[in-house]
């Protein structure tokens, strides 16, 4: 579809992209102004999933420089964060937000309700704040779903965490990407608990596929959200590991010349898929939650240009279970990209060291790449950047021709549907100037 119709001439037309230097100046601006919060709760998992780039909350890469009193075991299994250093965590967030109202703080593992008290009592806090401190807090949990009862689900349904679940598609499927540690499947447990879900419950879970060579078809796993009982649902390709591929890994990516293609071709169905799916009136922007793909089409008809790019550090810390703070989750244990810690707050050094590093992505990415406006991150995330070139601010080949294949199915894509429903376009994607997690859809 998209090398049919690529990006039309009449749309391009719509969507110039920025001359002169004054938008990117503007990126460059230094000054921390945090939004989001990433809390490592645990590095304990019940899960081997075949893909995780975190090494299980491990974290392959993990370099701690020392040990806070009392915040972790000789025993690696059992570390978990203290609620003393989560709500620490929060207040450096509140202090360096700016002027922003709207702060989100998103629950992170390991399998974060393998720490539940933590969990709690870091949004019982934020909640009791919230009005002293001018903010409105938004909150966000990734889990595997096998802890996730009904009773523990409508219990933090009710203190306002939207809560995403890993589940990879059918039970063969699942269990060959998600199993337990003993290596026996983990399909079976979730579905037990999808099963005793409320409907009232139901409808406010998110269902999460990583979508992996192994069952690559994107289209019969969206269907499986569905036949699950899933109304927001979110889709993606497993990513190249981080921390780079670890031993047995390789083939749970899109790594190879032909896995690629592949992965192009069942993008191409998917689109197609949400195009009839949307024109029917069963699909819209809030039932794929964040999804990326919906994204790029958002992007594109508000002629947003993105303003910073990938957020790290400039928009969003992450927090380990040390108290370490770091640009994001996936250099989370990575000694070079320390920011300081929730006692001492952010290090102004060491922050400017990173922006510093990231701002030469302008010198490689703006001159020579013309979709630069809708990326800004150099294609790709940052952390990837950085464990396959050495470097942040050097664009990871294979994941900007990805960015590019997709910008140019949502163009198509958006094309189709200005077409067909153009007058349903504002309540398909209904406008989200803040445009990232954590939005109030329901």
């Amino acid at each position: 579809m998209a090398k049919e119709l690529e990006i039309p001439s009449e749309i391009k037309k719509l969507f110039p992209f920025p001359s002169g230097d004054e938008p990117f100046d503007a990126d460059k601006n230094t000054s921390p102004c945090l939004t989001d919060l990433t809390l490592n709760l645990t590095s304990s998992c019940n899960l081997r999933c075949v893909y995780c780039w975190n090494d299980h909350g491990k974290y392959s890469n993990r370099k701690f420089s020392g040990k806070r009193k009392g915040q972790f075991s000789d025993n690696a299994k059992n570390e978990q964060m203290l609620p003393e250093t989560a709500l620490k965590a929060v207040d450096v967030l509140v202090a360096a937000r700016g002027r922003d109202k709207d702060l989100v703080v998103d629950f992170y593992g390991g399998e974060p309700l393998m720490n539940l008290r933590t969990l709690r009592e870091t949004v019982d806090y934020c909640r009791k704040n919230q009005s002293k401190w001018g903010v409105v807090f938004h909150f966000l949990l990734a889990t595997n779903g096998t802890f996730l009862t009904p009773d523990v689900a409508k219990e933090l349904i009710d203190k306002g965490v939207q809560i995403a679940i890993s589940i990879d598609g059918p039970k063969a499927v699942h269990d060959n990407n998600r199993p337990f540690i003993d290596q026996k499947g983990s399909f079976d447990a979730i579905l037990s608990n999808l099963k005793r879900m409320p409907k009232e419950v139901m409808k406010r879970l998110v269902g999460r596929t990583t979508v992996t060579p192994f069952f690559p078809d994107m289209v019969k796993l969206y269907e499986n959200l569905r036949k699950l009982g899933f109304e927001r649902i979110e889709l993606f390709e497993s990513e190249d590991a981080c921390h780079r591929f670890l031993p047995g890994q390789e083939t749970s990516f899109f790594s190879t010349e032909d896995s690629y293609r592949l992965l192009c071709k069942t993008y191409e169905k998917l689109a197609l898929r949400y195009i009839e799916d949307v024109v029917s009136g069963n699909l819209n922007y809030s039932k794929t939650f964040f999804n990326r793909f919906f994204k790029l089409m958002q992007r594109l008809y508000y002629n947003h240009e993105v303003s910073g790019g990938c957020p790290a550090a400039k928009g969003q810390i992450a927090v380990g279970i040390d108290g370490k703070i770091y640009p994001c989750t996936s250099f989370l244990g990575v000694q070079e990209f320390e920011l300081g810690d929730v006692d001492t707050g952010i290090n102004s050094v060491k922050f400017q060291e990173f922006i510093n590093k990231i701002n030469k992505r302008f010198d490689h990415c703006r001159k020579d790449c013309g979709l630069f406006s809708l990326c800004r991150s150099t294609g790709s995330c940052l952390n990837v950047n950085y464990f396959f070139n050495g470097d942040p601010a050097v664009p990871h080949k294979r994941s900007c021709e990805l960015f590019a294949e997709k910008l140019s199915l949502a163009a198509a894509s958006l094309a189709i549907l200005s077409d067909k429903i153009p007058q349903r376009l504002e309540e398909l994607f209904g406008f989200d100037p803040i445009g990232r997690r954590g939005n109030k859809l329901y």
